[in-house]
């Protein structure tokens, strides 16, 4: 290689390394749901789980396109930076739901007539003129034989300013905000219904005619 081509090879990567974005090294964060009880339920709230019937809770799916541990991304001296949760947040959000409803009262079995389902729809925290973490969730509740006896969706948003991310912090934020979630999904008044037996089914297919096509409702 002649020294003029070597040169020209140095002035390429230097201008490569100027004109391209730094990224600073990906945050890994070790997502882990604290089981201990906020002591903020309701005696309502909690003599309602307990009055549900036994259920099996399946592990949740991830059905978000930016993978199964992607979190979002935050700037870090000016630099963007990659969050990435060390566990499938699937994993992570499935066990926070089965300690949140144990620590509720509700009773799990695995012959149990009725099946829990849940899907992740959003789990993401972005930067905005502070920060904004989300969650959403498609839920169904199945009998023995996979009939949707209800099926809905439940979200949170929490936005905050002036505060300083880091993987010690994040834990706690999205500890928090699932927990307001899963309380929420448990006091829809429909699935109350039919998780205690009170309703049979919720969840509408009307029959198919030649004017009508079948249609699932959701509740």
């Amino acid at each position: 290689m002649t020294e003029a081509l070597v040169r020209r090879c140095i002035l390429a990567v230097f201008l490569l390394l100027c004109f391209s974005p730094v990224f600073a090294e990906d945050m890994a964060v070790e997502l882990r749901f604290d089981s201990k009880p906020s002591g903020l339920q309701s005696q309502v709230f909690t003599a309602t789980v307990k009055s549900f019937r036994p259920i099996r809770i399946q592990a949740f799916s991830d059905t978000r396109s930016n993978g199964e541990t992607y979190l979002g991304e935050l700037k870090v001296n000016g630099q963007p930076r990659k969050i990435q949760s060390r566990t499938a947040v699937s994993v992570y959000a499935t066990d926070a739901f089965r300690k949140v409803y144990d620590g509720w009262g509700g009773t799990v079995s695995p012959d149990a007539p009725l099946v829990l389902k849940g899907e992740i729809t959003q789990f993401s925290l972005e930067e905005t003129d502070g920060y904004l973490a989300r969650v959403g969730f498609h839920f169904l509740l199945k009998d023995g034989e996979e009939k949707v006896l209800w099926d809905g969706h439940s979200s949170g948003i929490v936005k905050g300013t002036g505060r300083v991310l880091t993987a010690e912090t994040l834990p706690a934020l999205f500890n928090s905000l699932l927990r307001e979630v899963y309380e929420e999904l448990l006091e829809d008044k429909k699935l109350v219904g039919v998780w205690s037996g009170k309703v049979q089914n919720t969840y509408v297919i009307k029959d198919p005619s030649p004017s009508s096509p079948a249609v699932g409702k959701e509740s």
